[in-house]
């Protein structure tokens, strides 16, 4: 499905959005119809993506600001971000696209030296 608007960058590629799209929440079944799913991720990554402010999503995502905020905080509450990631953890450890038996989360492994001398800057304005 293609969107009827120009793309943008941060935007959902097709493959992308069937991937993703089973994560999603299911709309209720009454009530006023809800935004377009992928328009919604589109205008949150969008945000996420050029760091600007939720007002400053363009006007031809067909999602508005508020609603995407507060889409990103109902994602955030269902977990659905994260649920996204462990599923295509998974697949790029199936693929062999990452292997994390030997990763480390910091550089505390790294041994430091035990010390080290004052710089020539420093030492002058001791004195």
């Amino acid at each position: 499905m293609s969107l009827p608007r120009k793309s943008y960058r941060s935007d959902l590629t097709d493959a992308q959005w069937q991937r993703i799209k089973r994560f999603l929440p299911k709309p209720a079944r009454t009530g006023r119809p809800r935004a377009v799913d992928r328009e919604v991720i589109n205008g949150i990554l969008y945000v996420m993506w050029m760091g600007c402010r939720w007002d400053d999503l363009p006007h031809d995502i067909a999602a508005s600001p508020k609603t995407c905020h507060r889409r990103l905080l109902e994602y955030q509450r269902r977990r659905v971000w994260q649920k996204i990631l462990a599923s295509l953890t998974k697949e790029a450890y199936r693929k062999g696209l990452s292997n994390l038996n030997n990763a480390y989360h910091d550089a505390s492994v790294i041994k430091s030296k035990r010390g080290t001398r004052p710089s020539r800057f420093f030492r002058k304005t001791l004195d």
